[in-house]
């Protein structure tokens, strides 16, 4: 069986995610500490589009309600990232049906390098995108990193009440 190494370089991208893949082509990029509306746009449809049409379960986001209290979330994403455009959208959803306070929610842009020239994706880390992470009081509770272990709400309620129980 002969195989082409155009094909195995396919598989080896497909297989890095954004975590770590280096890709040519080039797509709109916000970086930076970002509005929501920006994803909201036209130009990032792919946002829009999961948002619309996503579906999570409503009896465990009425945990994540109960459980938010005070939680701030700042979410680390690529707008060129295949992973933050399906699962950005989807913790959007549930924050959004748990009732969280927009002005908790905070997004930053990065490039594929994931580096940011203020640091502060070295401080916190950030090596693959989408990196969700919950602050209380300022300090890190918990993050979800590239894809949740179950399902975002999921995920979210169990790094709630795990910190509620500290």
């Amino acid at each position: 069986m002969k195989i082409h190494a155009g094909s195995m370089i396919i598989v080896a991208v497909t297989l890095l995610g954004c975590g770590a893949a280096e890709e040519t082509r080039r797509e709109p990029m916000e970086l930076g500490w970002i509005d929501r509306a920006v994803i909201e746009s036209p130009e990032y449809h792919q946002f829009t589009t999961t948002y619309d049409t996503v579906r999570v379960n409503e009896e465990i986001v009425d945990l994540v309600s109960q459980l938010e209290s005070g939680v701030e979330f700042t979410v680390f994403f690529g707008t060129w990232c295949e992973d933050s455009q399906r699962e950005l959208p989807r913790f959007l959803k549930v924050v959004d049906m748990a009732g969280v306070s927009s002005d908790r929610i905070k997004l930053y842009g990065v490039d594929r390098s994931k580096k940011s020239s203020d640091g502060l994706t070295e401080r916190f880390d950030i090596k693959y995108v989408p990196t969700i992470i919950f602050l209380k009081n300022g300090a890190e509770i918990g993050r979800i990193i590239e894809k949740p272990h179950a399902t975002i709400e999921e995920d979210m309620v169990s790094i709630l009440a795990e910190a509620q129980s500290k």
